[in-house]
């Protein structure tokens, strides 16, 4: 699959004039898989840009000796999102980018710009069973605890990259017997210190960061259509529901004028109906920060500030103490 050298690809990045960071383990020749060709330069400067605006995340969350390998653009959404939602506005809630390294696969949330949110989940190799493609060309993952992911916007010839990097990882951790203990397949991450965050628990124990239920979003977006998208950060959306809202607002309010009390009473409860059930969806899929330790007063009358501070910058850098810095170990 591969013909470049890591020399060679670096070679060409140093000729467009383009530097990463060196801090950053990169396996340039996976992640740059043509230097010559057509239209080949606007490529390689796309990545980089994605790379870069990725970089202050990956600088924390990577562990010691873990490499990138990989780093594709991508989409969540379903059928169901774009029924809810409509196909023009769904990409802008739905965006994420998957980072695959010698250790596990990361999915990182991002808005509509690149930009990388406080949400994410990670897959270790050895929790893999299957990577295929749909009949509509999109991504499958098929897990060990029966959960099936599915990714659109992933052309074809990183499709093959990636099931070419997933299969060799897999094959490594078969033949190391290498299997980390998890809590679930997909496995939840903090936003806020990257530890692990099992199943159906919104609050970490590690640094006390909480997370919104999918009930509390849901309940929000329907007392107020764009409430729940604000908290889990879908700022365009929330602005596009806001203007839809004052459009049920004047259609509700015209038909109480014209005595259709109920027709109106309807009209606001399905139209708000519809948004809570979207938010709830979206909900589910990833944690969507609430509060760090800093913005809640209870933390600071558990422990002193400075002490705290302390603490997090120290696990914010070293991860000392995480679950999920036990595999770094094995690599």
């Amino acid at each position: 699959m591969q013909n470049l050298t890591h020399d060679e690809v670096a070679a060409k990045l140093w000729e467009l004039n383009l530097e990463l960071s060196p801090e950053i383990p990169y396996r340039l020749e996976t992640l740059f898989p043509r230097i010559e060709g057509w239209f080949v330069k606007g490529k390689i400067k796309d990545q980089f840009k994605l790379l870069k605006r990725l970089e202050p995340l990956l600088a924390e969350i990577l562990l010691d000796r873990e490499e990138v390998q990989l780093v594709l653009p991508c989409n969540q959404s379903t059928l169901s999102d774009v029924f809810l939602m409509g196909s023009l506005w769904v990409g802008t809630s739905t965006c994420a980018v998957l980072v695959l390294t010698n250790l596990r696969i990361y999915c990182i949330r991002v808005n509509d710009t690149g930009v990388p949110q406080q949400s994410f989940w990670q897959i270790y190799y050895s929790q893999i069973k299957e990577v295929d493609q749909s009949l509509f060309g999109d991504t499958l993952f098929y897990l060990k605890d029966g959960r099936k992911l599915k990714y659109s916007g992933i052309v074809p010839e990183d499709q093959r990259r990636l099931q070419f990097i997933v299969w060799e990882n897999c094959k490594t951790f078969r033949k190391q017997g290498f299997e980390p203990s998890v809590s679930q397949s997909r496995e939840q991450v903090c936003g806020h210190c990257f530890d692990v965050i099992p199943p159906g628990v919104y609050e970490c124990d590690s640094c006390g960061a909480q997370y919104w239920r999918p009930i509390e979003v849901g309940m929000r977006s329907f007392i107020f259509p764009s409430w729940g998208d604000f908290v889990m950060k879908h700022t365009t959306l929330a602005l596009m529901e806001l203007i839809g809202f004052t459009f049920i607002i004047g259609f509700t309010i015209a038909a109480f004028f014209e005595g259709k009390y109920l027709a109106g009473i309807i009209l606001y409860v399905t139209a708000n109906l519809a948004d809570a059930l979207m938010s709830v969806q979206l909900a589910t899929r990833a944690l969507h920060l609430k509060s760090t330790p800093f913005e809640r007063p209870d933390m600071w009358s558990l422990t002193n500030p400075e002490r705290l501070v302390q603490e997090q910058h120290e696990a914010g850098t070293g991860y000392e103490g995480y679950r999920v810095a036990d595999a770094a170990e094995q690599l």
